[in-house]
């Protein structure tokens, strides 16, 4: 195989693939897709054949991170609507890899990265197999909100408090905890978001993605979500949090994300048709999605503000990111965020 990329330890990996599979010839490449936990596509014969998932590195503790965790949700959603890759294994074993990784089946079809992505689906008439493809992710975002967590074996995962609450601590909290900026504006938005907090008890609650967009899913040629990603945020509380988020993605300023999101020009339905069409679906009553809108531009900044922290100790992998330019706009993110929660 060639040079093994930052984070795959194919001294160690190398014959753990062997002894389970009886593979011993593979190629490493880091995937082009995330900033956080680091995923790569392993090769045989040319052909993507797996994919495995861990940890970035430096990386000391904390749910976010939590790829075994991200594993056991993915495993647990096998049969039920939501589409998922197929878990082979969740390993946790020092003498394999010093952080623990999940290791999957390459699932077929392409990420949304960039215009040339959405290009892709156009082998019907017009716009209208984009537009079937942009309301096939609404209707995935509802098949998640419909996941019976006790069937799936997921209630363990509720926790006391609704889910905005316990995320504006948190993430507030590693922003504390690892930024290496002076950035108020951080806990200025926090603290109007916590002081116009919608009542939860109003809300529907399920399993929320939490980082759920159009690069997070990985499509057939017709536009069919062949499958959901990235679970590394996955909580149980106020449903409604991914749909403002989801919202959000369509209106964040290019410059300021590292995501690529379609417009309504290019046949990707307006903001208003994907909360009605999420409503019809899901059977959910929507209400304050303007306030979810501005917490999920928050969180992006906060994000971001995590990224630029990562690139600037080289815990980022080998992913190619200049850190000045992936750290600007935290503070227009948040600015943004609070004209939002104004207007809402």
């Amino acid at each position: 195989m060639t040079t093994a990329p930052a984070g795959f330890d194919a001294e160690t990996i190398g014959p753990w693939i062997e002894n389970r599979f009886g593979v011993t010839d593979f190629d490493v490449q880091v995937m082009s897709v995330g900033r956080s936990n680091l995923t790569f596509t392993i090769t045989v014969g040319g052909q993507p054949r797996w994919v495995l998932r861990r940890p970035p590195l430096g990386h000391t503790g904390g749910s976010a991170h939590n790829v075994s965790r991200e594993g056991r949700i993915m495993a647990a959603l096998k049969d039920s609507p939501v589409p998922v890759p197929h878990v082979i294994d969740i390993v946790d074993d020092s003498e394999i890899l010093d952080v623990p990784f999940v290791f999957m089946d390459h699932c077929p079809g392409f990420a949304m990265n960039a215009a040339t992505d959405w290009a892709r689906i156009s082998d019907g008439p017009g716009l209208d197999d984009k537009r079937a493809c942009a309301f096939g992710m609404v209707d995935t975002l509802a098949a998640i909100h419909h996941v019976n967590i006790d069937e799936v074996g997921l209630g363990d995962l509720r926790r006391d408090g609704g889910l905005i609450e316990r995320q504006l601590r948190r993430w507030l909290g590693q922003v504390e905890a690892i930024s290496m900026r002076d950035t108020p504006v951080i806990h200025e938005v926090h603290d109007a978001l916590a002081q116009r907090m919608p009542d939860p008890a109003g809300s529907p609650v399920g399993l929320a993605h939490g980082d759920f967009k159009p690069n997070n899913m990985i499509f057939a040629p017709d536009g069919a979500v062949n499958a959901v990603v990235d679970w590394e945020l996955t909580a149980v509380g106020e449903v409604l949090t991914d749909l403002g988020y989801f919202v959000a993605m369509l209106t964040v300023p290019q410059e300021y994300t590292s995501i690529w999101v379609p417009t309504p020009d290019q046949g990707f339905p307006e903001s208003a048709e994907i909360i009605d069409r999420y409503q019809k679906v899901s059977g959910h009553e929507v209400h304050d999605v303007g306030y979810y809108e501005a917490f999920a531009m928050w969180k992006l900044a906060c994000i971001r503000e995590g990224v630029y922290t990562r690139l600037v100790t080289g815990k980022m992998g080998d992913l190619d990111l200049d850190p000045e330019t992936a750290g600007a706009g935290v503070e227009d993110l948040a600015r943004q965020a609070l004209t939002i929660l104004e207007k809402s």
